[in-house]
C-alpha cells in the first residue's frame, strides 16, 4: 500500500492541467534506510513506555512515507476543486503527544464539549491532515488507549469527529480511490452519524470556501453561505465531487461515490 500512495502522488504530479500542484515525492523516496531504522528503533522503545505494548511491524513501516504530502487543486467548469494530504509522522502519531498545532486547531473551544475537548486532547493524535494545507481542521487521528491496538480511526472536520471503519492501509486506498479530493471521508461514513452531527451545525471552512467570499460560485446547486448547515453544504459537495472527478479523470472509476451519493439522498428523503 505504501508504494500504492507513493505511485499516486507520482499519478498526480504527472497529470497535466492542473493549477497547482505541489508535493515533496522525490523527498520522501529519498528516505534513508538508516533514519528508518533509527526512528523505528525509537518508537519501539517509546511505544512500550507509553503502551505497556509492542508497536507492530506493520504500523511502523508506515513511517517511510511519515511526512509525505501532496496539494492539488484546479479550476474547471466554473467550479473550483482542491484535495491532497500531509502526513504527519506515525512514529510521533502511535507513541508520542499530540502537536501543538493540532491541539490548537483541532480542539476549538466554540465547537466540543469539556468531554470532546478533553477526549481529543488526551486520547487521540493525528497521523494525517487532510487536502491543501489551509489550516481547515479536516484530519485521519488514532483513538489511543492502552485497551485496544491496533488504534481504531477516526475522522476529524473542524469540529466534529466520526467513527471509520478504517486500517491504514483501507484508510490510504479510500483515499487514492477518491483521488484525495477534499473531504472525501463522507462518502465512506455512516450515513446517520452524518445527518446528526451535520444537520444543525454550520458549514466548515472548506466546505464554504470555493462558494462564497467572492470567490467561485457553483452552477450546480444552492448558495452555500456561513449560515447553510454543514448537511446542506456536504450534500452539495459530494454533487461537484461526482460531477467533476470523472471529467477530470476519466481513466479512474468513481461508481462507488456514484451510488453512495444516491444512496445517502434516498437516505436524507426518508
Amino acid at each position: 500500500m505504501i508504494q500504492q500512495v507513493l505511485d499516486f502522488v507520482g499519478y498526480i504530479k504527472a497529470k497535466p492541467g492542473f493549477y497547482t500542484v505541489e508535493d515533496n515525492l522525490e523527498e520522501a523516496l529519498n528516505f534513508s534506510e538508516r533514519a528508518f531504522n533509527f526512528l523505528a528503533a525509537e518508537t519501539k522503545k517509546d511505544f512500550l513506555y507509553v503502551w505497556d505494548r509492542e508497536v507492530t511491524d506493520e504500523d511502523l513501516k508506515w513511517e517511510w512515507i511519515g511526512n509525505l504530502k501532496l496539494d492539488w487543486e484546479l479550476t474547471i467548469e466554473n467550479i473550483y476543486l482542491y484535495g491532497g494530504f500531509k502526513n504527519w509522522g506515525f512514529c510521533d502519531a502511535l507513541a508520542f503527544p499530540p502537536q501543538s498545532d493540532y491541539s490548537s486547531i483541532a480542539c476549538q473551544h466554540d465547537f466540543f464539549t469539556e468531554e470532546e475537548e478533553r477526549f481529543l486532547e488526551e486520547e487521540t493524535n493525528l497521523f494525517c491532515k487532510s487536502a491543501h494545507g489551509m489550516g481547515d481542521g479536516t484530519y485521519g487521528i488514532f483513538h489511543r488507549t492502552k485497551e485496544k491496538y491496533p488504534f481504531d480511526i477516526l475522522y476529524l472536520d473542524n469540529g466534529r469527529f466520526f467513527k471509520t471503519n478504517f486500517s491504514l492501509d483501507s484508510y490510504y486506498q479510500a483515499m487514492i480511490d477518491s483521488m484525495a479530493v477534499c473531504g472525501w471521508q463522507y462518502f465512506y461514513l455512516d450515513f446517520e452519524e452524518i445527518k446528526t452531527k451535520c444537520a444543525d451545525f454550520k458549514v466548515g471552512y472548506w466546505l464554504l470556501y470555493p462558494y462564497t467570499e467572492g470567490l467561485i460560485e457553483s452552477p450546480l446547486g444552492r448558495n452555500v453561505t456561513r449560515e447553510t448547515s454543514r448537511l446542506d453544504a456536504l450534500l452539495h459537495h459530494m454533487e461537484v465531487c461526482v460531477y467533476l472527478l470523472p471529467k477530470i479523470f476519466p481513466d479512474k472509476d468513481f461508481s462507488y461515490h456514484k451510488q453512495r451519493l444516491d444512496d445517502f439522498k434516498t437516505f436524507l428523503n426518508q
